[in-house]
């Protein structure tokens, strides 16, 4: 047993209040101080020292002494946490002699906690004593001290399980239970159930649809469940017009970015809350970190609790394609990404139309593979006016551009050569020329379809124009609209795509000389290499079928050292090849945007390699 190093014991007093329990600290605090004085003070000794936190008491050891008191008025002086007092007592001379909480518990519900706490004072030389048991230490005390952990650590236990069910329960019938309101939707109070709840204001809610909010999780949807449209483009594509699709507030609005983020977006498709029904339990939010549960964990309403923005069958859409998507970022072949699937394409998820952006799908007829996009069978409701009915692309004939040019300027012994002649070309002031025509060719079709719009409002101003007719005529000038602002979109990526600047061999060289010479031998890879190949450069191509004419973009990666953080991306154009002989090359413009990701296994800065065109030769 410890000894007292003076004649009047010194007492430090820890105190901690639960995160987890409705209690006020204001009024916990100096009630637990009062207990402890009131013990000290019979046995002769005084409290010298003051520690105390907010926290959960079935934390860890290394996660305890947090503090906690911001926005609390604590009328105690404190000299700090657990931590602290721990610290404290292993300096000499002994600031203390003796440790007193309001009771065990109150140090902590996990028993390795508060055993090791006990162990580390009783090293110092320091006793742990609780003003709910005898002060002295005796075996009954020991034994006293034992039954009590054990009792606070079972006590927590059967308050979590008794919590638990009511929360499960409370979710079953439809109730809201906790956070705050679903983007998309606004709270509905009800009186509590409970009488005696409700006498002393206690409310539940549940979930009704936000008129302003609901129609953006709406088109969301849309927008993903078209196809073609990632996480990234739609994001853009909300920040580009924060007015009618406002961003979401995060529970601290002090955090607020006033944009939406990628996890916004992607919350807002994972939500299953959007199909009507109250969901529980979807994130370990106490011991899991925030990650996601599995689906079978989670807890549903037996019935619908609100309206539906989303149905259950396009929910489950949305999780299907995001799994298919991750399977194919990892090279998971088609036939075991979807068990359903009869055959593996090339290309799947790769080839985008030029005209929608959507993604093509591929077909096969015969003995021939080829990839289409057809609006009919697209959900998106971005569809440009003017979209031909039927787009389609021959694989082969995609091959006999892709290859050789990835032959030549990736994996090719003159390589370096190739883009050499590709940048000295880009200082002739012509290579401009092609995109100043794509761009006063846009500017005409808004022109064209400004003057649409004016032809449809002037048949508003007649005398006799019927209801039925006024409701058509806002249907059609909503359509032009929508076409105005998708051209407009494309103008502005395409004056921001001219504007960047040129890199220099210095910068494209060392991302080259990384790369095998594999010219001789990528024509006759077998398939299922060749596609690991377009996974490992993010190869991403999208097909101008008025142009007859393929953007190709791979993205190259140093290899995350002290010298290799340079950032390229390399433009240049490549007739399509026909049946005979091959057409003469010529290059675009080289153009420079930075990225950083991760690709073929090497960690550090992403280099864009393309946009390149593929022209000519499709029948």
């Amino acid at each position: 047993m410890t000894t007292s190093a003076s004649p009047t014991p010194r007492y430090a007093w820890y105190g901690r209040v639960s995160t987890e329990d409705e209690q006020d600290p204001t009024l916990s605090f100096p009630r637990q101080l009062a207990n402890a004085e009131r013990q000290v003070e019979e046995a002769g000794g005084r409290i010298v020292a003051h520690y105390y936190d907010i926290e959960s008491g079935t934390r860890t050891y290394a996660a305890r002494g947090s503090g906690g008191l911001a926005g609390f008025d604590i009328p105690i002086p404190r000299d700090g946490g657990l931590q602290d007092l721990l610290a404290d007592s292993a300096k000499r001379p002994l600031r203390f002699d003796r440790v007193i909480v309001e009771s065990i518990s109150r140090l902590s519900r996990n028993s390795s906690v508060a055993f090791r706490v006990e162990d580390e004072l009783r090293q110092a030389g320091v006793r742990l004593c609780a003003a709910d048991e005898p002060l002295e230490e005796s075996f009954g005390t020991i034994v006293l001290r034992h039954v009590n952990i054990g009792i606070a650590r079972g006590y927590h236990h059967e308050l979590m399980v008794k919590s638990r069910q009511g929360q499960e329960t409370s979710t079953r019938q439809g109730w809201h239970t906790g956070g705050v309101a679903l983007y998309g939707y606004r709270f509905v109070t009800h009186d509590h159930p409970n009488p005696h709840k409700a006498s002393r204001g206690i409310n539940k809610r549940t979930l009704e649809l936000d008129p302003v909010r609901a129609p953006v999780v709406r088109a969301i949807y849309d927008w993903y469940l078209g196809g073609g449209v990632g996480l990234l483009q739609i994001r853009d594509r909300l920040n580009a017009d924060p007015d009618h699709y406002s961003p979401p507030v995060p529970v601290d609005p002090t955090t607020a970015r006033g944009a939406w983020s990628r996890s916004s977006v992607w919350e807002v498709l994972r939500n299953p809350k959007y199909t009507g029904y109250q969901v529980w339990n979807r994130r370990a939010r106490k011991k899991g970190r925030n990650r996601t549960n599995p689906p079978e964990l989670w807890v549903w309403s037996e019935e619908p609790a609100h309206s539906a923005i989303v149905t259950r069958e396009e929910y489950d859409a949305v999780q299907a394609r995001a799994t298919a998507n991750e399977r194919s970022r990892q090279a998971v072949p088609a036939t075991v990404a979807r068990p359903m699937a009869k055959r593996d394409y090339l290309y799947r998820g790769l080839l985008r139309c030029g005209i929608c952006g959507l993604r093509m799908w591929g077909n096969h007829r015969r003995h021939s593979t080829y990839y289409s996009c057809q609006p009919s069978h697209q959900r998106s409701k971005d569809i440009p006016v003017g979209h031909p009915p039927h787009v389609y692309l021959n694989e082969q004939r995609l091959n006999d551009a892709l290859v050789p040019f990835l032959a030549i300027a990736l994996f090719g012994p003159e390589r370096s050569g190739y883009w050499r002649t590709c940048l000295e070309a880009a200082g002739d002031p012509e290579r401009a020329a092609p995109a100043k025509e794509r761009a006063e060719e846009i500017e005409a079709e808004i022109a064209d379809l400004e003057r649409r719009v004016t032809r449809q409002l002037v048949n508003l101003e007649a005398d006799d124009v019927t209801a039925a007719l006024r409701r058509r005529v806002a249907q059609r000038v909503a359509e032009l609209e929508n076409a105005i602002a998708e051209r407009h979109e494309r103008l502005l990526a395409l004056a921001h795509e001219s504007a960047t600047e040129a890199p220099t061999l210095g910068d494209v060289a060392p991302l080259l000389d990384r790369l095998p010479i594999l010219a001789t031998s990528l024509d006759t890879a077998p398939q299922g290499e060749l596609r690991a190949l377009f996974d490992a450069l993010q190869l991403d191509v999208v097909y101008q079928p008025a142009e007859s004419a393929l953007d190709v973009a791979v993205t190259l990666y140093d290899g995350g050292g002290d010298t290799g953080h340079v950032a390229a991306q390399l433009r240049a154009e490549d007739w399509l090849r026909r049946p005979g002989p091959p057409p003469r090359r010529r290059q675009n413009p080289p153009r420079t945007r930075p990225r950083r990701g991760r690709a073929g296994g090497h960690q550090g800065t992403g280099h864009r390699v393309g946009r390149r065109d593929e022209r000519g030769g499709f029948s």
